[in-house]
C-alpha cells in the first residue's frame, strides 16, 4: 500500500548546497475505530442555549437571534467535519448520516450521555455503526486595542474568538463513550496594524472561520490525513551531485540513483554521507521506509551532517506511524 502522494519532483535550490523535494503522506488518527466500523452517525446534542455565549455577547439576544446563531455555527462545524471526512483515505466514512432532533438531551445535565439502548437503538435505526455526537459547544467574542506609547492614538485592534467544543464516540454495546475529545481553540481578526486600517471580516464571517476550522480539527482527529513533508537532496561542490540534481530537475531519479551509489563508495566520508542521504529520500519516495531508514543510519556513520540528523528524527516519526495508518487504512 503506497502512503506517500508526491506533490511535485521539481526541486527548488536553497543557497546551492542542496535542494528540496515536497510530497505528502499520510498521518494517523488520534482515534482507530473497531473493524466493524463502517457507517457514522453523526448527531447534534449541543443545548440549544443562551448559555453558551458569554454573558455580554447574549445581552440582548433574541430567540430568533439564536436560532440563527446556532445554525450558523451547528453547520459550519458540520462542514469542517465533512471536509476531512471526505478527504479521507477511509472511503467508507465519506458519507455519514446527519442527525439533528436530540438537541434537548443535554440542556439540563452537563454531562448526561446517551445510555446503551439508546446508542443501539439509534445505530439498528438508521443502520449505523458508530455515533459521533456533539455535545457541546461555546463562543465568546472580544475585542483588543494596543495604543501607541507617546500619544493617544490605537495602533492595533482585532477581533477575538474563542469556542470550545466536547465531542463523544459512541458504540453500541458499549456502557460508556468511547472516546471523549475537548478542544478550546482562538482566532484573531485584526482591522489596524501599526495605524493601518485593514479590511475586516464581518461578525459572522469570523464566527463561521472559527468553528469551521473546529470542524477541521475534529475531522484530522478522526481520520488519517494527507500531511504536507519536505526532504533535503545535497547538491554540494562537487561535479557528480550537481549533476544528478539536474536530473532529479527532470524527474529523472533512477540515473541520479546510478550516480548517488557511485559515490557511495568514494574516500570523501562527507561526500559518502551526502550520498546516502540523497538515496533514502529516494527510497522513501519509493514508500520503502525500511531502505529508506538503513541508508540514513549509514549516511550518519560516515557523518552527522545536521540535515541528515533531521531526516533521522523525521523519518522515525514516519516509520512509528505506519501500522497504525495501516490499520486505520486497510478496509
Amino acid at each position: 500500500m503506497v502512503l506517500l502522494l508526491v506533490l511535485g519532483l521539481g526541486l527548488q535550490g536553497c543557497a546551492g548546497i542542496y535542494s528540496v523535494v515536497e510530497f505528502e503522506v499520510l498521518e494517523p488518527a488520534t482515534v482507530s475505530f473497531p473493524d466493524q466500523v463502517s457507517q457514522l452517525l453523526i448527531l447534534n446534542r449541543a443545548p440549544l442555549s443562551f448559555n453558551v455565549f458569554s454573558e455580554e455577547d447574549r445581552e440582548g439576544m433574541n430567540k430568533r437571534q439564536l436560532l440563527i446563531l446556532d445554525t450558523l455555527i451547528s453547520n459550519n462545524i458540520n462542514r469542517g467535519l465533512l471536509h476531512v471526512l471526505k478527504q479521507s483515505p477511509i472511503e467508507r466514512f465519506h458519507m455519514p448520516i446527519w442527525l439533528d432532533e436530540r438537541r434537548g438531551d443535554t440542556a439540563l445535565m452537563e454531562d448526561l450521555v446517551l445510555t446503551k439502548r439508546e446508542v443501539a437503538a439509534m445505530c439498528d435505526y438508521m443502520s449505523g455503526d458508530a455515533v459521533i455526537s456533539l455535545e457541546f459547544y461555546s463562543m465568546d467574542l472580544d475585542s483588543n486595542y494596543d495604543y501607541y506609547t507617546d500619544a493617544p492614538v490605537v495602533q492595533n485592534h482585532y477581533y477575538q474568538v474563542s469556542n470550545m467544543v466536547k465531542w463523544f464516540i459512541y458504540l453500541p454495546g458499549n456502557p460508556r463513550p468511547f472516546d471523549k475529545y475537548s478542544m478550546a481553540d482562538t482566532l484573531y481578526f485584526p482591522d489596524i496594524i501599526d495605524g493601518q486600517v485593514m479590511e475586516s471580516a464581518t461578525t459572522l464571517q469570523m464566527i463561521r472561520e472559527s468553528f469551521f476550522k473546529s470542524g477541521i480539527k475534529y475531522g484530522r482527529y478522526l481520520v488519517p490525513v494527507w500531511i504536507q513533508a519536505s526532504r533535503s537532496l545535497y547538491k554540494g561542490k562537487e561535479d557528480s551531485l550537481r549533476r544528478a540534481s539536474k536530473l532529479t530537475d527532470r524527474g529523472e531519479w533512477e540515473q541520479a540513483l546510478s550516480i548517488w551509489e557511485n559515490l557511495a563508495a568514494a574516500e570523501d566520508s562527507t561526500l559518502v554521507s551526502k550520498a546516502l542521504n540523497n538515496m533514502a529520500v529516494y527510497y522513501e519516495l519509493e514508500d520503502n521506509l525500511d531502505t529508506a531508514s538503513i541508508l540514513v543510519n549509514q549516511a550518519l556513520e560516515y557523518d552527522s551532517l545536521e540535515i541528515v540528523r533531521f531526516y533521522r528524527e523525521e523519518l522515525d516519526t514516519r516509520l512509528e506511524n505506519r501500522k497504525e495508518v495501516i490499520n486505520q487504512v486497510k478496509y
